[in-house]
């Protein structure tokens, strides 16, 4: 990564992505009942695209941020946190939906084809505030990411300032 870059490096426009599609099928099939095909998908697919999307949150203050855009200082404060709200709420909702069905002594199913134990003792209070931070924190990226998505069509539309292109094109030694 070089220190000029005004981009993103392919991993991170891919990762980017998976995020944004992870984000939009979980919320999707959210509200399915225990026990039922829609909420093997979601605990399936939380599972899985969940490793992708902690790699991106955990990785993303890593690598660092493009240059904020020539824009006034408080769009610029605002994109920052939306964008930092965002990454809370993806880590928030992952990690307590890994923990979901451990806090209630049983294993994470991935798609029937993985079991992965409890490492945690029964615990209904445990598990009713990992419940609300998971529901909590799943409901809060709805808004933040309908902001996001605004910020990136001001940016593309009204401003015409390339913003959009650097999560489509990968910049070599992008951030």
């Amino acid at each position: 990564m070089t220190p000029a870059s005004n981009g993103y490096s392919g991993l991170s426009i891919a990762l980017h992505w998976i995020a944004a599609i992870a984000v939009v099928l979980l919320f999707v099939t959210h509200e399915g009942d225990r026990g039922s095909t829609q909420y093997a998908i979601h605990v399936g697919l939380g599972s899985l695209l969940g490793l992708a999307v902690l790699w991106r949150v955990l990785r993303r203050p890593l690598r660092g941020f493009a240059p904020k855009p020539d824009q006034p200082v408080l769009l610029n404060l605002v994109s920052t946190l939306v964008l930092w709200a965002m990454l809370a709420a993806m880590l928030a909702v992952f990690l307590t939906g890994y923990f979901l069905p451990w806090s209630v002594g049983a294993p994470l199913d991935i798609l029937g084809l993985i079991e992965i134990p409890s490492p945690l003792a029964r615990s209904r209070d445990l598990h009713e505030a990992i419940e609300e931070i998971h529901d909590f924190a799943g409901h809060a990226l709805v808004p933040l990411v309908i902001l996001h998505v605004l910020g990136a069509l001001k940016h593309a539309i009204i401003d015409r300032d390339h913003v959009l292109q650097r999560m489509i094109r990968a910049e070599r030694g992008g951030h």
